[in-house]
């Protein structure tokens, strides 16, 4: 990450988002639905996890558009940033993901896991059909307990998500960058 990425926080509003539920501690940075097949969605999730339990999200808006988002995991300073790996992924390779339909999420392996499913893919779509121009958008499965906190990009991209380490070496929080941290100038 860019070590000056906090030039591009100057005039950024912090708005904070309804909490995401992480009933496994496994966290994903996904375009939703994701449209992973069926049993297979846990090996996109992150390799670091987290314990399980809800986890306050902020998203960071500039110039009108979201330029990132992040799930925070403890209050603490970042000391340390890493990219975030998917289990089996090489430490020295990064981890992009799609977005083409100008929406991304953070959601737990178990959310996306549901999503395999044409019924609640189609409640989902009814969710984020509605909203937009809010910095984010929760989808909720009620019966199941899961949520999916999304944004409206306003446009499509290979995202990355990094996550800040605390000096004691915990994890603080994944943050994805939405193009504009890397590149303030975008």
């Amino acid at each position: 990450m860019n070590p000056d990425f906090a030039m591009a926080l100057v005039g950024a509003e912090a708005v904070v988002a309804d909490p995401l539920k992480l009933p496994s501690g496994r966290l994903m940075a996904a375009e939703p639905p994701g449209h992973f097949p069926a049993g297979e969605v846990a090996r996109w999730a992150f390799a670091e996890t987290v314990p399980p339990g809800e986890y306050p999200v902020e998203v960071l808006r500039g110039r009108g558009v979201v330029i990132a988002a992040r799930v925070i995991v403890r209050s603490e300073p970042v000391y340390e940033w890493r990219p975030a790996h998917v289990t089996g992924q090489p430490d020295w390779e990064h981890c992009f993901f799609p977005v083409d339909g100008g929406t991304a999420s953070f959601g737990s392996v178990e959310v996306f896991e549901s999503l395999t499913d044409p019924d609640t893919i189609d409640d989902l779509v009814t969710d984020f059909s509605f909203g937009f121009g809010e910095p984010y958008i929760t989808y909720a499965d009620e019966d199941r307990g899961l949520n999916l906190v999304g944004f409206h990009l306003g446009g499509d991209g290979r995202f990355e998500t990094w996550i800040g380490y605390t000096a004691t070496g915990e994890v603080a929080c994944f943050l994805t960058d939405y193009g504009n941290l890397a590149d303030p100038d975008r």
